[in-house]
């Protein structure tokens, strides 16, 4: 038997304890971090103790040592169950099966639907149902009924670096749901696209969701965009929303609804005479 190491990567040196449940995906963290009992999970993604990139939240995610997506470091660690993305490496899936070790990969889920199956998934293979159903419970009780009309409020959500998520995405669903259109198509992107600046000052859309804050050179990028975007006055609206919002579905949707459902009841007032 392999002995019990401390793998490379870990926080604070600690060891992955074997015979447990690990991750090494920051969208399973988050629903991990909703549906787990303490313990349960033995290691964590390394995006999860990066606050650039953790959906889950920190200072749980922290608690737990993290783990990359390599054969080596998945064996080393001597997991029951392994929940990880579906594009993890082929390789180390086999090297999985191999081993006898269970794993359960999941996706990136394009409607909110599908989400709600991927952490039922979640839940039954943990054998965490009731807190499963809680969480989608929490999210669906998050959203609004899907609209009988058109939305006619033009938005995108345009991340650092000009990243766009378009037509056929979860984000794209969410927008719909709470009475935006999805400006991407206009500019020609797809379902995942690059919008540069100078295309959106040309034909700026009612809301942009952005970032409004940033670190390195991203921070850089950001205040050249926002000295620009101010150019367009009243035109459009700029609503702060963070990068980790456009990386998972899961207990994020919560946190974007409420983003959303903010923004469009504004904009209802705004529009009727009752200010921001």
């Amino acid at each position: 038997m392999l002995p019990l190491l401390a793998l490379a990567g870990c926080a604070n040196n600690a060891a992955i304890v074997p015979g447990g449940i690990l991750s090494n995906n920051p969208c399973i963290d988050a629903v991990l971090a909703e549906i787990a009992l303490p313990g349960q999970v033995t290691a964590v993604s390394t995006y999860s103790h990066d606050p650039n990139s953790a959906s889950a939240p920190l200072a749980w995610s922290m608690h737990y040592p993290a783990i990359g997506a390599s054969a080596e470091e998945l064996l080393l660690a001597r997991p029951k169950l392994v929940l990880t993305g579906n594009l993890a490496s082929s390789g180390a899936n086999a090297a999985l099966a191999r081993a006898g070790i269970k794993a359960v990969a999941i996706g990136v889920a394009p409607t909110i639907a599908e989400d709600i199956g991927q952490i039922r998934t979640l839940a039954k293979a943990i054998g965490r149902v009731e807190a499963g159903e809680a969480l989608v419970a929490r999210i669906e009780n998050a959203l609004p009924k899907p609209a009988e009309t058109e939305p006619t409020v033009s938005a995108v959500i345009w991340q650092n670096g000009g990243f766009v998520a378009g037509k056929g995405t979860l984000q794209d669903e969410l927008l719909q749901r709470h009475g935006f259109r999805n400006a991407s198509a206009e500019y020609g992107l797809a379902s995942w696209g690059i919008l540069p600046l100078e295309t959106l000052m040309r034909n700026p859309p009612a809301v942009i969701f952005m970032p409004t804050s940033a670190q390195g050179e991203d921070a850089r990028a950001l205040s050249a965009r926002q000295r620009l975007l101010r150019h367009l006055g009243d035109k459009t609206h700029i609503v702060d929303f963070p990068d980790q919002l456009l990386f998972c579905g899961g207990p994020t949707i919560v946190k974007v609804s409420a983003i959303l459902s903010k923004t469009r009841a504004s904009l209802i007032a705004h529009a009727s005479g009752g200010g921001q």
